[in-house]
């Protein structure tokens, strides 16, 4: 991340705690280059994942096909 006033990208954590009932966390960071310090939130996102097939279609990640296409050549027999 760009220091907004400086424009340099490396900072480093110095305090780092729950905010929101821990659906989220605040840090706070201080630049490397000039010293000022800035806060940052990270939120959880809660997107769904989407699949692209073989055949350009779209579907939503289904964590049990991973499993099934993992298990089938040891199941399946040679």
């Amino acid at each position: 991340m760009k220091w907004p006033e400086c424009g340099h990208e490396e900072d480093k954590v110095v305090d780092s705690r729950p905010h929101q009932d821990g659906r989220a966390i605040r840090r706070r960071r201080e630049c490397l280059k000039c010293g000022k310090r800035y806060t940052t939130f990270e939120y959880i996102e809660t997107g769904s994942l989407t699949v692209l097939k073989t055949d350009d279609r779209r579907e939503p990640f289904d964590r049990n096909n991973c499993f099934t296409g993992l298990s089938w050549p040891a199941t399946n027999g040679r």
